[in-house]
């Protein structure tokens, strides 16, 4: 209660007051955790927090630490260790999931070393998360939030519905999502599936036979080696700056977008080139695209080698250097 007979300017310091004291009680309602426990060198860690921020590190100790601060709503911390497996959790209540005023907090904001060696599996809701030098595998899924993993091997799946996705340093079975945000992958090298919504899919330094689909992004690799590549968006532009091998497999398709291919030497292969409206320019040979007659579609086809370039576009351009 404001007490009586106080100036304008006196209300507004009581207001200020009473709310850095709100403020402090809130902040003070933040617990500490600093816990350690042996674990196994190549255990499964499985971590699961609501909100706030997420940070995991592989060591070289068979040992899982957890330090920082939980979510003020928390009502249950879990940490525990049986035999091979370890799980982290941060409980709240579920009518707190989503709610929040102007003096809520970030939520929870911890970091997590696990053995090197590990298999680790996160489940989150809106939360940051960076992992870095955890070698046994990865499982990542967030709804809200970006996702940032450095240095990783083996099995590597990674999952956003709002928030973006980047992979540096890596090398495996790799599968990367996000449904609202863009999809970044730098020095990665395996079998790899990466998927957007409404983002854009950028790759550095990537080989190994790729899987590239985004339905309103463009799509771009640059200093990449290919072998088997699948590329396809509806409403976006594919650019590709690669290496050849020397059985080169490549299929783009684009509904409403363009086609960019330059490769760093020849591409042995059988070119079947066709946009619906657009040119066809063809920077590797002699040969000129064929253009109908009553409509704006051209068709060139032409051999240089075994392999198979498939490029089509309903409503864009295809390019072709060498």
């Amino acid at each position: 209660m404001i007490p009586p007979n106080l100036s304008f300017l006196q209300i507004n310091r009581f207001l200020i007051l009473l709310a850095t004291l709100f403020f402090s009680l809130v902040s003070a309602a933040r617990e500490s955790v600093d816990e350690i426990k042996s674990a196994s060198a190549s255990g499964f860690v499985k971590v699961s927090i609501v909100r706030g921020d997420l940070e995991v590190k592989g060591w070289d100790r068979d040992e899982i630490q957890v330090t920082g601060e939980l979510d003020e709503q928390t009502n249950n911390f879990v940490f525990r260790v049986d035999g091979d497996e370890a799980f982290i959790e941060v409980k709240i209540p579920d009518i707190n999931r989503n709610w929040c005023v102007g003096y809520c907090n970030e939520g929870s904001d911890l970091t997590v070393m696990v053995p090197r060696g590990s298999t680790l599996k996160v489940s989150v809701v809106s939360t940051e998360v960076k992992i870095s030098d955890v070698l046994g595998g990865l499982d990542i899924g967030g709804v809200s939030g970006d996702i940032i993993a450095k240095n990783a091997s083996k099995r590597v799946r990674i999952s956003s519905v709002s928030g973006s996705v980047e992979l540096r340093n890596a090398k495996g079975r790799i599968r990367l999502s996000s449904v609202s945000g863009d999809v970044e992958v730098t020095d990665v090298h395996g079998t790899g599936k990466y998927h957007s919504v409404s983002g854009d899919i950028v790759l550095d330094e990537v080989s190994g036979d790729m899987d590239l689909e985004s339905v309103s992004g463009e799509i771009e690799a640059t200093s990449a080696f290919v072998s088997v590549l699948r590329g396809s968006t509806v409403s976006g532009d594919i650019r590709l700056e690669f290496e050849p091998s020397s059985d080169v497999d490549i299929e783009l398709n684009s509904i409403s977008g363009s086609i960019f291919l330059d490769a760093s030497d020849k591409i042995a292969a059988n070119f079947d080139l066709e946009t619906g409206s657009g040119s066809i320019r063809n920077r590797i040979t002699s040969d000129e695209p064929r253009k109908s007659k009553y409509v704006r579609d051209e068709t060139l086809r032409f051999s240089t080698g075994d392999g198979r370039v498939y490029l089509s576009t309903r409503s864009g351009n295809i390019t072709i250097n060498d």
